[in-house]
């Protein structure tokens, strides 16, 4: 399946959406691949770039190329991402599209429900930090009183 640069790149070059990733991955199947590691990862980011080539999906598959682009960097740092790519892009077929979809779905979606609830938590906004009272606002300056003679 050599097609995938042409979309890879295109999903790298879009506007991002992640209302809709929950919508493409809510309703497959759960299979899932062999893959671990970085291999993973690259076969995500492949999945990414079949998913950008539906014009519906193309900010979903956006973010999840960013996911993954990071996730790979992250765990294998200098690696030859293009060669990388072409090697897991041998072995990809298209049978493995859906359950990698769901997998890969998956990952971001719990990512992103993670990041959320850092910022907001799961019951709601976090209380109001507890300090010194806010300092008093700038107004008018009373010249100072004559000492008493």
């Amino acid at each position: 399946m050599q097609a995938f640069a042409a979309p890879l790149l295109m999903a790298v070059t879009l506007g991002a959406g992640a209302p809709a990733f929950a919508a493409t991955t809510a309703h497959a199947p759960a299979h899932a691949a062999a893959s671990s590691g970085v291999t993973s990862d690259i076969r995500c980011l492949l999945t990414m770039a079949l998913l950008s080539q539906d014009k519906t999906r193309q900010q979903p598959a956006l973010i999840g190329t960013y996911f993954f682009a990071g996730r790979i960097n992250a765990r294998a740092p200098g690696i030859d991402l293009p060669a990388a790519v072409k090697a897991e892009e041998a072995k990809f077929t298209k049978n493995d599209l859906q359950p990698e979809l769901t997998r890969c779905g998956a990952m971001i979606q719990a990512a992103a429900a993670n990041l959320r609830n850092s910022f907001v938590g799961p019951g709601g906004p976090p209380p109001a930090a507890p300090g010194a009272a806010p300092a008093p606002a700038p107004g008018p300056v009373a010249p100072p009183a004559a000492a008493p003679k």
